[in-house]
């Protein structure tokens, strides 16, 4: 679940701290917020929030509210010690989960992935990138980051990531791209020198060149 941008907004310092180490022992980048002052300046980089109610001034419903005003679709997990219907059902009305305190982390860390999965699909973790193998998209270190591929570099890409671990020669790229065109030995060079500049592998750790035999995608890196 790396990548990902986590907003906290929680008053009560022992839980926001807890809260923030426990993601962040998980590998999102957390945000953590004690009140509503600074969260529309924040919230168009945040991909999910976990939202506590009883905060010093506007409550957490009406903050949310607010959210949900700017036409920005970002889930929202309501953390709340009440445990009354009525509280659950306003904020599954104006939020996309609700839990009350006290929480067990692998609940919320279960509920997180599986909103997380539905709302933005399953991304494939390499080093820093996040991959959207369904969409054809590559993003880097955070979602709110995607590499902008030309057409050919996301095909050479996600040939690579289809045959992921696996060492394709020029043959392999050739025939799968340019059977119709001059096979100019440099061109497949140059593009993949490319896509490690734009995906921030200029060290050949995630592409690797293969010495007179091809190209292999790395999925496993050892640090």
């Amino acid at each position: 679940m790396k990548g990902y941008n986590i907003l906290i907004v929680e008053d009560d310092l022992m839980i926001g701290d807890l809260l923030q180490k426990i993601l962040q022992r998980e590998a999102f980048n957390v945000c953590w917020q004690t009140d509503g002052k600074e969260i529309l300046d924040l919230i168009h980089k945040m991909d999910l929030v976990i939202m506590d109610i009883m905060l010093p001034g506007e409550d957490g419903y009406q903050i949310s509210k607010n959210i949900k005003k700017l036409g920005l679709n970002i889930p929202i997990i309501f953390l709340s010690a009440r445990n009354d219907m009525d509280s659950k059902l306003q904020g599954l009305t104006i939020g996309e989960d609700y839990m009350t305190k006290p929480i067990d982390p692998r609940e919320l860390l279960l509920r997180m992935k599986k909103m997380l999965e539905n709302h933005y699909g399953t991304f494939t973790q390499i080093k820093h990138l996040s991959i959207d193998a369904d969409h054809r998209r590559v993003f880097s270190n955070s979602l709110h980051n995607e590499v902008m591929l030309t057409a050919i570099e996301r095909k050479i890409f996600f040939y690579l990531y289809e045959n992921r671990d696996r060492i394709l020669t020029k043959e392999h790229f050739f025939d799968y791209l340019w059977q119709l065109e001059d096979r100019n030995q440099n061109i497949l060079n140059v593009h993949i020198k490319k896509i490690r500049t734009k995906i921030n592998d200029k060290n050949g750790e995630i592409i690797q060149n293969v010495y007179g035999e091809g190209y292999r995608l790395n999925t496993y890196i050892k640090k």
